[in-house]
């Protein structure tokens, strides 16, 4: 096999796991490494994702492979991609929000003023005890 020949690539996406780099899925031609790739970020919106060529070295021995970056997917600089369109008509989110704002002005929250209360008196009771006993020595 030599490098110029296609014969030889596969393109393999992979997400990134700690220092290491797992591998998702493996093709043999760059239209479906590029779909894959796409599907995969897609799923995964906020993981480091990379799609790579991979050439089989013909002078090494064994299964050797040279590397090159075909794209990758950085959550901290890239926007999420835009979804699939579906079949399911959308919701009105405007409804929603302001049924969430009613809801949260009516939730009340306890506040656990016999426990702040009890605090306070036994840390007023040791620091009377406390002086108390400075003052018997």
């Amino acid at each position: 096999m030599s490098r110029d020949r296609p014969g030889g690539e596969r393109f393999v996406v992979q997400k990134a796991s700690g220092k290491k780099w797992e591998t998702l899925t493996v093709h043999d031609a760059q239209a479906d490494g590029a779909a894959a790739f796409a599907a995969a970020v897609r799923g995964t919106p906020r993981a480091f994702l990379r799609l790579i060529r991979l050439q089989a070295d013909p002078d090494a021995r064994g299964e050797v492979y040279d590397w090159t970056l075909v794209s990758l997917h950085d959550p901290r600089r890239n926007p999420v991609p835009p979804a699939a369109p579906s079949g399911a008509p959308a919701r009105r989110k405007s409804a929603d929000k302001s049924t969430g704002k009613r809801q949260m002005a009516e939730e009340r929250v306890r506040v656990p003023v016999r426990l702040y209360i009890g605090l306070f008196l036994s840390g007023a009771a040791l620091v009377m005890l406390w002086l108390l006993a400075g003052r018997l020595r």
